[in-house]
């Protein structure tokens, strides 16, 4: 499918998802490493008493719950700028219609349609 002349996303309209989605990654990328030195903080870190173990594992489950979904994040964020590189961004994976534009605008990395999402999340497999 060539995105050129079926895609109604023009040649600019593109480059702007793509710097969207480059400063994503970017910011990402910072939180990532962030959260990753907060981990280890966290691992060296000697908790006194009964309170400060409480503390200290609401501490590294939330700092691990917000890793791991910036590291999804990321994936999903790299996984649309290959789409485009391949030229199949915007195209959705389940049916192969167009992703609305409403959609990428509020989710670049948006791998379906509104309708193939909604289905998906009414039937998981």
């Amino acid at each position: 499918m060539s995105l050129t002349t079926e895609f109604p996303l023009t040649g600019n309209a593109l480059l702007l998802f793509k710097s969207r989605l480059e400063e994503q990654r970017s910011e990402l990328t910072r939180s990532i490493y962030r959260t990753h030195d907060e981990m280890r903080e966290l691992a060296d870190f000697e908790p006194g008493d009964l309170i400060d173990k409480s503390c200290a594992n609401f501490s590294k489950e939330s700092t691990f719950s917000n890793y791991r979904r910036n590291r999804t994040q990321m994936r999903e964020v790299e996984a649309a700028l290959e789409r485009m590189d391949m030229g199949n961004f915007g195209v959705c994976d389940a049916c192969g219609g167009l992703i609305g534009l409403k959609r990428l605008q509020a989710m670049p990395w948006a791998k379906k349609c509104i309708e193939c999402q909604e289905q998906s999340e009414q039937n998981p497999v």
